[in-house]
């Protein structure tokens, strides 16, 4: 009994003795590896925005482009063990690393927690003279080089992979397409929109106000169901008898480094925020689907992805 008494009398003072949970005592930084106006833009902003309403007093957004988001990472690397410094990573950047290009991989930072995907969308000028899915095709398998695609923010992403199905489903080979990258997703649909391209291939939302000023014209959704809202009546490529799909989801990456509490008190108020009433305008609006996994499942999940990139690049004779 006495010695049951000594230990209850010292447990308030082993409690007193943990250490608190981690939350940021400074600015945070939150890079994006794009230019303004995108889809990467537009979601590091609303999570500025969302973060700042209680979890964070001050976020910064930080955009760093080229390299296939590349640039922003390698930035990213330097800042080792500190959790007041996020990065924003679409799977346009996994695809660069399982191509082998870039400097920093996944394995090199802390991951934190998947935030979302994004299935996106083929548009074309609104005069163009491509009403259809497989009105691409048959000018592909007509002449390849008649064709221009547009997108962000590297070669051999998701997107590239979409258009690379196509033109094999066309009978063509991949590298004989004409595909140009940009830096953000709105780069692309200024370009179309200006003529200098045939077909866009980006997130709806980086297309969605040329669309409804009458300067451009969706296609088809690159996923497995059509999107709600404004864009219901917009059939799936795979309805149009064009079996392809463009999916994007991003990612928060924090440097290599941080502990248990820190990745737990990022992926817990980042999740909190993509579950909460305050974002689902912006769901809506950018036609986002939340589908998180927090940090001790998801290096397992990149890894998977990391591998079934590489396998589709090298089919599709992008990887050697």
């Amino acid at each position: 009994m006495k010695a049951l008494f000594a230990l209850l009398t010292l447990m308030p003072l082993i409690t007193l003795a943990q250490p608190p949970a981690w939350k940021p005592n400074r600015p945070v930084e939150l890079i994006i590896g794009a230019a303004p106006g995108g889809a990467n833009d537009r979601i590091g902003r609303t999570l500025q925005r969302l973060l700042q309403n209680g979890h964070v007093d001050t976020i910064n957004v930080l955009n760093k482009p080229g390299g296939g988001q590349s640039i922003a990472f390698a930035y990213l690397n330097n800042q080792s063990g500190n959790p007041h410094y996020l990065g924003l990573a679409s799977s346009s950047w996994l695809t660069t690393v399982a191509a082998g290009r870039g400097t920093v991989t996944p394995r090199e930072l802390s991951p934190i927690i998947k935030l979302l995907d994004e299935y996106q969308m083929y548009f074309v000028r609104a005069d163009s003279p491509i009403t259809n899915a497989r009105d691409i095709v048959e000018r592909l398998r007509k002449d390849p080089a008649s064709v221009s695609f547009g997108i962000s923010t590297a070669a051999g992403n998701p997107i590239h992979i979409s258009v690379a199905e196509m033109a094999r489903l066309a009978g063509v080979e991949p590298t004989k397409l004409k595909v140009v990258v940009f830096n953000s997703g709105t780069d692309t649909a200024i370009q179309v929109a200006g003529g200098h391209l045939d077909i866009g291939v980006q997130s709806p939302g980086s297309a969605m106000q040329l669309t409804q000023s009458g300067k451009l014209r969706f296609i088809g959704v690159a996923g497995p169901r059509r999107h709600t809202g404004a864009l219901a009546k917009i059939p799936t490529m795979r309805e149009q008898g064009v079996d392809v799909i463009a999916n994007v989801f991003y990612t928060i990456f924090g440097p290599r480094g941080l502990d248990e509490a820190q990745l737990a008190f990022w992926d817990n108020a980042l999740a909190g925020v993509m579950k909460s009433d305050a974002v689902k305008k912006d769901l809506d609006f950018n036609f986002w689907t939340v589908e998180t996994i927090g940090h001790r499942e998801l290096p397992a999940f990149l890894e998977k992805e990391m591998e079934r990139y590489r396998r589709t690049l090298i089919a599709l004779g992008m990887v050697k």
